[in-house]
């Protein structure tokens, strides 16, 4: 093969490559304010809009069961560059309550979706006076369910050992995340409930931290196979020798 018949199929692989990559782009984010940027908190404990009780609503949110915190990095006890995306997250032990959270999301279409989320621990230091949360695990269940039928359930431990740069919420930056992804496949198009609960009940307070929360559609692998097979084909085409 000459080489500027080598360099035109290298260049062409790079363009398949490329619209393969395209091709593996997630769909669009199904969960409404998965970042918890609405309403803005103003860190004042104990009511709206920073505190949430079971029963009300905030930002397409319910709180399920005991109380929420929504807290605001950069403001008043939680220092700067704690949350995970923007600048806000939900600790799911509120005041003095093991609290929870869920939307409805609705989904359009069958197909496997990826749920992933952000998650920390409310340990460490908590306050500008530096007052300390126990670094104990810190627990959370994670339910996916179709009307009564269940779909996902899976309880996700947050570990302070497994994170040794954090520092807590009263440090700047010294809240550390885990990154948690799972693909699950939805059967039907409807509409889905996301909750998220807290299991920690070792205090009323600084329980698990959840931020950027997702559900979004995989492509669907016929497409990107095909376009696999065609770059096989291209990388081993050979010339044919003239007659």
């Amino acid at each position: 093969m000459r080489v500027s018949s080598y360099l035109r199929v290298v260049a062409a692989m790079v363009i398949a490559l490329r619209l393969l990559s395209e091709a593996s782009a997630l769909g669009p984010n199904l969960v409404i304010n998965g970042s918890f940027e609405e309403p803005e908190s103003t860190n004042n404990w104990g009511n709206n809009p920073s505190t949430w009780f079971a029963g009300q609503t905030f930002g397409n949110w319910t709180v399920t069961q005991g109380n929420i915190g929504l807290e605001r990095s950069g403001l008043l006890n939680v220092a700067p560059g704690n949350a995970f995306d923007g600048v806000q997250y939900v600790d799911l032990n509120g005041e003095d309550a093991v609290g929870g959270i869920a939307q409805t999301i609705t989904v359009g279409m069958s197909g496997v979706y990826r749920l992933s989320f952000a998650m920390s621990g409310n340990t460490g230091y908590n306050d500008t006076d530096l007052s300390y949360f126990p670094d104990s695990p810190r627990p959370m269940r994670v339910q996916l369910a179709l009307g009564a039928t269940p779909i996902y359930d899976n309880i996700f431990v947050w570990r302070r050992a497994d994170h040794p740069g954090h520092r807590g919420h009263g440090i700047p930056n010294g809240l550390k995340y885990a990154w948690h992804q799972v693909d699950i496949l939805l059967s039907a198009p409807g509409n889905y409930t996301l909750s998220f609960t807290s299991l920690y009940t070792e205090g009323p307070y600084g329980g698990p931290i959840v931020d950027d929360v997702r559900l979004q559609l995989v492509p669907e692998p016929a497409s990107m196979l095909a376009l696999s097979v065609g770059l096989v084909g291209l990388a081993t085409r050979r010339r044919r020798p003239r007659a």
